[in-house]
């Protein structure tokens, strides 16, 4: 038979389990109910350059992007190569690819330029922004290609 004493240590054991239980299962008002995610799709006509930032850019509007998603959600953005085809695959931003291009010597050849591309993104309510740098910020005749990007906003 077990004593009074080892009976209130299991009750006082069984208590604080349900206490801890009870804790861990609240949930806030502000915790994340809702994910979406949304195709930003950036056609190589749409970049613009910013010459104080020594960068190209896309703006996007994103109503979506509520006060209350910014400031409790989550927002994550991948890129997406081979968009649409059954080889399609996503690379979480920032992203830095090396490159290499030919060009022009001067004398009747080539020469290989190699370089960086950066890839990153800014938000803000109501709007995201992607960039696209390249590394020693050369950019005679180059404008970033087409690209999808995908957003993950959890809220």
């Amino acid at each position: 038979m077990l004593t009074q004493s080892v009976m209130k240590k299991y009750l006082f054991i069984c208590l604080l389990a349900v206490l801890a239980v009870g804790f861990t299962s609240c949930e806030s008002e502000n915790a994340p109910k809702h994910k979406r995610t949304i195709d930003l799709v950036v056609k190589q006509s749409a970049w613009d350059f910013d010459q104080s930032a020594n960068m190209f850019y896309c703006h996007f509007d994103v109503p979506e992007l509520t006060a209350r998603a910014y400031n409790y959600g989550e927002v994550s953005i991948n890129r997406e190569y081979n968009s649409g085809t059954s080889n399609a695959y996503q690379v979480a931003l920032p992203e830095t690819t090396y490159r290499s291009v030919d060009l022009d010597d001067g004398n009747g050849g080539t020469t290989p330029y190699y370089y960086q591309q950066h890839l990153d993104y800014a938000f803000g309510v109501g709007f995201v922004e992607i960039f696209c740098t390249i590394s020693d910020f050369y950019y005679e005749g180059f404008t970033p290609d087409a690209m999808v990007f995908r957003m993950q906003l959890t809220y």
